[in-house]
């Protein structure tokens, strides 16, 4: 009778663990799910205040055409993003040609002291420059929630739980592939 009372002891703590488990594992893919909307969120934060800046771009549209075309295009992304599917390649897209319009309009301020010397230009330019900042901060946590709830599937005795009732697969992190080839570091395996 006593070896009974074991087995079923044995049984309930591995229910309950199993069940523990499964409940990490969806604890951290919606700790994903949440970081992935506070990166659109602030990216959503980027197209709203885009608007103004195209305005104030506008003044010199016919000197700065391509500037004009690259706040679209980064509009156009934007609005295209979505909080409810995690999609890092959309996110690089995004973050490049956040890139290609900073690179732009610096160059269009430069050129045109009366741009530079706008107020409102230029509030808006350190606005977005903030908005990238918190988007990088964004970045980051998502990479961190990615790690923690790639290996929390990975890892024995996770990958059987998972296997077996959550059934969740890896999610890709965030990489910006033009600072890696900037940095000219590529992690190597032993």
């Amino acid at each position: 009778m006593e070896v009974l009372y074991i087995i079923i002891g044995i049984l309930v703590i591995l229910v309950v663990a199993g069940i523990m488990i499964n409940n990490g594992i969806i604890s951290r893919r919606n700790m994903v799910k949440r970081s992935w909307a506070d990166v659109i969120t602030y990216e959503r934060q980027k197209n709203e205040t885009l608007p103004q800046l195209e305005k104030h771009a506008a003044a010199y549209k016919e000197h700065e055409a391509g500037l004009m075309a690259d706040i679209t295009a980064l509009r156009s992304a934007l609005s295209k993003a979505s909080t409810g599917n995690v999609n890092t390649d959309d996110l690089a897209n995004i973050e490049a040609a956040t890139s290609k319009l900073m690179t732009g309009f610096n160059v269009a301020v430069e050129a045109y002291p009366d741009l530079k010397m706008a107020d409102v230009t230029m509030s808006l330019m350190r606005e977005i420059s903030e908005l990238q900042d918190n988007i990088a901060a964004a970045i980051s946590i998502f990479n961190a929630n990615i790690e923690a709830f790639n290996s929390g599937i990975q890892v024995f005795p996770n990958s059987l739980v998972n296997s077996m009732a959550a059934h969740e697969r890896p999610y890709k992190t965030f990489e910006n592939q033009a600072a890696t080839d900037s940095l000219g570091y590529t992690p190597q395996r032993e």
